[in-house]
């Protein structure tokens, strides 16, 4: 396992590197059903591409939330820092920051403790099931040992107890000689509402006595609205306590809003998979109805990353192109027997390319790039056409990845402008378009990733509000506009729109005491604004391969947010082949055989199990279940020999129907006397052999189904299907009734 993988990861991808004793042919583990369509020799590079394409997004994604959560982790910090007590009071008040974070969870906090150079412990509800738990959590998570050798011995009598403050108030004396310094001690309480009011209320209570000598700060996090949750559930008394100091973190949609924007909606953005309708309408449909949590919004995101690479083949694309460079350098024999060299793209590949072009090119013009192919040529002369359509097809994919990339960018950069405008005119008090950006953003991005009708009118209209425009507005929108158009790139082309809405600009300003002319400058700033945004609202889909880049209408995979786990463990177990292969048995049944009784001998070991588990009623007889299974298996034994040995079975019908021998009065020859004494002997010493090695064999069977059961059996339990009596050691009771098969 990677030594840069921490505790807090959920989970561990351990590769099977094999064991000594594994050979060749050992290597038959059951394998997934393959995808109509997919291409297997390109599974390496597209995780390749998967995985540097999800990491360029989430690095953005993080980088985003850091600059959005700075301003609010160095308010906290400085609250923290600034935890004096007020004089003049007539009890101390203990420090309480509230912060109310349902979005950012752990992450946020673990910053501000990162920033902290104090010692800090982070308790949840688990944590504090009464005051003793709660003390002790509290003790032990901050009396840690900064120099493990300069603790003090004694005798076992005399240590404090690790729920008593005092234990505490005596490690910090410790640590203030130790380090010169009076650091403040943190207590992070996360999930603050699922908290028990009785036991806080005492925490807190014990807490503030030892203040100023123990200079302690709560940091409470909340999902309700800042200070209601307080001032509802705990009571004045407690209260009184408290030095109660308020943070609001960006909530609600206003987050989701954020990062979309400047991971996808922005033309600087430049994401490596660009999301299309469905995936964008699921997150936020999944994001404001179900959990509004970064970690949901990121989980989602790179779902619908890991949905595109799985179902579309040509994914190893989504980078750079291979080069053939490498197939012209190799041998000519294994390009004219079409192998393909190392690193370069395999036929089945360049054909499935081919194919997706071919069927976008309706004027047929990369047909006719083509270059054409003679059949009585040379085999030298057709192996040189191939190798140059090869390469038209691979310079189409480079063509296409800018094409796309373009045709995106530009839906982007319609989208900023038009709200920009709209923006402008909200601030100049005029009607506008009617959004909400807050609750619409993503949905009125997707219009403009769709265009149709919905776009043409909302171009109508603005085209209308900009005719109506001032003298005195008309340049403020242009100003607007053209810092928008710098912040996207410096390219050319953007620095020439730039330029010349500076001289559109600068002639309206010149023309402030002609009001004769408003109505011209106002057209033609309407009709720029509208030629312009039609210009850009192609469609991403008109080219080829666009597949490869955009996700389109491509269905999220909201079976892995909320999965029927009942209903797939069941159809798993009651039809395994339908999910992945038996290595044990070779044929495998059709759909039909799988219900029949007769073939539930080519099932797994678990699902034959299963299958036995749901013939028995509430309690079950291990003995009985494990001669069920037995029997199950001898058949499988028997069916797999059979299947093993068609020949040898031939062979021996034919020689049983073979006529015998026989004398001249047709009865079997004799035998001699005194010769057979020395082959009977001999026979009867290979039956015996025969016999022990049957014996041992049918030992090793025994051993083996034996072994299959308690493996099945514990994989059962494990799955929760059964349950341990110890009113019957030898019965299990069954969990799971009422099954529709």
């Amino acid at each position: 396992m990677n030594s840069d993988f921490s505790l807090e990861e959920t989970t561990f991808s351990i590769p099977y590197t094999g064991g000594q004793d594994q050979t060749e042919e050992s290597n038959d583990l059951p394998r997934p059903l393959d995808m109509t369509g997919d291409l297997p020799e390109t599974y390496e590079a597209r995780f390749e591409a998967y995985k540097e394409a999800w990491g360029k997004c989430f690095d953005r994604i993080q980088s985003i939330v850091e600059r959005l959560l700075e301003p609010y982790v160095q308010a906290v910090v400085h609250k923290v820092e600034d935890a004096n007590i007020l004089p003049g009071l007539p009890r101390p008040e203990l420090p309480v920051i509230s912060i109310s974070n349902p979005i950012f969870g752990a992450s946020f906090l673990n910053d501000v403790c990162d920033r902290i150079e104090a010692p800090s412990t982070h308790l949840y509800p688990s944590d504090c099931t009464n005051l003793s738990n709660a003390m002790r959590s509290i003790v032990t998570g901050l009396a840690k040992d900064e120099d493990p050798d300069s603790r003090v011995k004694h005798r076992p009598s005399t240590f404090l107890a690790t729920y008593d403050i005092n234990y505490l108030v005596a490690w910090y004396r410790h640590l203030v000689s130790m380090r010169g310094d009076r650091p403040t001690l943190l207590v992070v309480l996360h999930n603050f509402e699922e908290f028990d009011p009785s036991v806080m209320q005492d925490v807190f209570y014990i807490c503030s006595q030892q203040l100023p000598e123990l200079p302690l700060s709560f940091v409470l996090s909340l999902s309700t609205p800042l200070p209601t949750y307080l001032h509802i559930t705990y009571s004045r008394s407690t209260l009184a306590h408290l030095r109660i100091r308020e943070v609001t973190i960006p909530n609600g949609l206003s987050v989701l809003n954020e990062i979309l924007s400047e991971s996808f909606f922005s033309p600087g953005s430049n994401p490596s998979i660009m999301l299309g309708p469905t995936a964008l309408r699921f997150i936020v449909d999944h994001f404001s109805r179900h959990n509004r949590t970064l970690d949901s919004l990121i989980t989602n995101i790179q779902l619908v990353y890991m949905k595109h690479f799985t179902v579309e083949p040509l994914t190893c694309l989504l980078h750079n192109t291979p080069s053939l460079e490498e197939s012209e350098n190799g041998s000519e024999g294994n390009l004219s027997e079409g192998e393909e060299t190392p690193g370069s793209p395999s036929p089945a590949l360049l054909e499935t390319v081919f194919e997706r072009i071919v069927a976008v090119d309706k004027k047929g013009e990369f047909l006719g790039s083509l270059p054409a192919n003679e059949s009585s040529g040379s085999a030298s002369q057709r192996r040189k056409t191939a190798m140059d359509i090869s390469q038209r097809v691979l310079d189409e994919v480079d063509t296409s990845r800018l094409a796309v990339r373009a045709a995106y960018r530009s839906k982007c950069i319609a989208f900023n402008i038009i709200k920009l405008i709209h923006v402008c005119l909200a601030s100049e008090g005029l009607r506008v378009l009617g959004w909400d950006l807050e609750q619409q953003l993503v949905e009125i991005f997707v219009k403009f990733l769709e265009g149709g009708e919905t776009v043409d009118r909302w171009l109508r209209q603005l085209a209308l509000i900009l005719r109506k425009l001032s003298l005195a507005q008309i340049p403020r929108i242009i100003t607007q506009i053209i810092e928008k158009v710098y912040s996207f790139s410096d390219s050319e082309e953007d620095v020439a729109v730039a330029e010349l809405l500076k001289k559109v600009r600068n002639e309206v300003l010149a023309d402030q005491n002609r009001p004769d002319l408003r109505e011209e400058h106002a057209t033609s700033l309407s009709e720029w604004v509208i030629e312009t945004i039609k210009d850009l609202l192609g469609r991403i889909e008109d080219h080829p391969l666009w597949e490869i880049w955009y996700t389109g209408d491509m269905p999220f995979p909201s079976e892995l947010i909320n999965p029927s786990t009942r209903a797939s463990l069941l159809s798993g177990l009651l039809r395994p082949l339908a999910f992945t292969s038996n290595p044990v048995v070779v044929v495998a049944p059709t759909a039909e055989e799988e219900d029949q009784e007769d073939s539930l001998w080519k099932l797994p070991d678990t699902s034959i199990l299963f299958h036995r588990y749901l013939d028995s009623g509430r309690m079950i007889n291990v003995y009985d279940w494990y001669e069920a299974f037995q029997v199950v298996l001898e058949t499988q034994r028997e069916e797999l020999i059979k299947a093993k040995a068609p020949q040898k079975k031939g062979r021996k019908g034919r020689e049983s129907k073979s006529p015998k021998k026989k004398g001249k009065a047709g009865s079997e020859s004799p035998r001699k006397k005194g010769k057979g004494k020395q082959p009977q002997v001999e026979e009867e010493d290979d039956e015996e052999e025969q016999g022990e090695a049957g014996e041992e064999a049918e030992e090793k069977w025994k051993l083996e189904v034996q072994a299959r059961f308690i493996r099945a059996l514990h994989e059962l339990d494990y799955l929760g299907f059964i349950k341990h009596t110890k009113r019957r050691v030898d019965h299990v009771l069954r969990t799971v009734f009422e099954i529709h098969e």
